[in-house]
């Protein structure tokens, strides 16, 4: 009957089974945008060298603190052996940071550096995949660099060009190293760019005079799903074995990724609320003339026997049937566009800091068609309640009598 009520009115149903269509779509495309963007910039943040998990000294990880020998990670040796027991850890990276100067003989200019193993990094972190010149690293005590394109071209060097570098040892003494530019890497943040250098552990710890210290572990897991697990577990087997070290999760240590979660669910959950309210003025609007219309037929139900309930479930019902064919078309619709973004070659603008833009992808996320259907539903549920009602109460006689 509810299925046959909507035919009826073919007219004022399609209008409104179209608004549910694009208001379904539109759910579907930007919850799944939404969500592959997040998911972009998680991944993006764990491999640009934050990691899953990161292990400190507890003063490295205090406000204003540089990263520095100042506080060397103690006991590294035991805690990449923790670390490497653990059944989600991936892969162990040690880092050395340090800051300094890069000069050319004629100019210098500042830069912030990482001492690193690069195989490893090769294998899990994406600035290896950034080089636009020359080679990655080979092993950890090759004297060689890979500087980013800003700052090698600041000091007009090219790839196989002999470079100094400069900075400062624990005691305060100012330390030289001279090395081959073994690569460029044109990273995405203009900032990072033109200060990015990174060399291996063996160079970054005679430059600094460190005796194989690091200043932290960049932990990489098999799944980042597990990053609370394996941090309370790691943090849990650290304290039994009495290490003074601190342990952080890649959310914790990436607070531009808190603050664009929190912009992208203000600024998608407001559309989400215009949608549903735009649905809902429609679809309240189709359900009120259908029972304004259908007046004596209804006091006609009524005073054959049929019960107030009844007419409530039927008008409840056409408003779900209206929402589960919109919901059919919306998704059709909405898999459509995705085909035909994903192959538009629309290149997304660059976010602020960086330099390149991304192409765009709207990748299919059931979820988001998933609440898409649940919002639909509800919304035309709560449309058609108050006609539901108001059709329920009516007087039979009144109904009857009505022109």
């Amino acid at each position: 009957m509810a299925w046959r009520n909507v035919a009826r009115n073919r007219r004022r149903s399609l209008l409104t089974g179209g608004v549910v269509v694009f208001g379904f779509a539109s759910f579907a495309l930007a919850g799944g945008f939404m969500t592959q963007s997040l998911e972009g910039l998680r991944d993006g943040t764990i491999r640009s060298g934050t990691g899953h998990i990161q292990i400190a000294d507890p003063a490295a990880f205090a406000p204003g603190a540089d990263g520095s020998l100042e506080h060397p990670l103690r006991q590294a040796a035991d805690v990449e052996a923790v670390l490497r027991s653990d059944f989600d850890v991936a892969d162990v990276l040690p880092r050395l940071e340090f800051t300094g100067l890069l000069t050319n003989g004629s100019r210098s200019v500042p830069f912030v550096g990482v001492g690193l193993d690069p195989v490893p990094e090769a294998r899990t972190m994406d600035h290896p995949k950034t080089l636009v010149e020359g080679r990655w690293l080979r092993d950890r005590n090759e004297r060689a660099v890979i500087l980013g394109t800003g700052l090698a071209s600041s000091l007009g060097l090219k790839v196989g060009d002999t470079a100094t570098i400069l900075a400062t040892t624990r005691d305060g003494t100012l330390n030289a190293a001279d090395a081959t530019v073994a690569g460029l890497a044109d990273l995405p943040i203009k900032e990072l760019d033109d200060r990015y250098l990174a060399t291996t552990l063996g160079l970054a710890s005679d430059l600094l005079v460190a005796n194989g210290s690091v200043t932290k572990m960049v932990v990489v897991l098999g799944d980042t799903g597990r990053t609370g697990a394996a941090l309370r577990r790691i943090q849990d087997n650290l304290k039994v074995r009495s290490i003074p070290v601190a342990a952080k999760g890649w959310e914790e240590l990436a607070p531009f990724y808190r603050q664009v979660r929190l912009l992208y669910g203000g600024i998608f959950g407001f559309m989400g609320i215009v949608l549903v309210v735009v649905v809902l003025l429609a679809a309240a609007n189709t359900m009120l003339m259908a029972a304004a219309e259908r007046t004596r037929e209804i006091g006609t139900l009524r005073a054959l026997g049929t019960r107030a309930a009844f007419i409530r479930r039927l008008f409840l019902a056409e408003g779900i049937v209206l929402a589960l064919a919109g919901c059919v078309g919306g998704a059709i619709l909405a898999l459509l566009l995705r085909v035909v973004l994903n192959h538009s070659g629309i290149i997304l603008p660059p976010p602020p800091g960086a330099t390149h833009g991304m192409p765009l992808h709207v990748r299919f996320y059931a979820t988001a068609y998933g609440a898409g259907g649940v919002a639909m539903l509800a919304t035309l549920a709560l449309a058609s309640w108050i006609p539901a009602r108001r059709a329920a109460r009516m007087p039979i006689i009144e109904a009857l009598a009505h022109v």
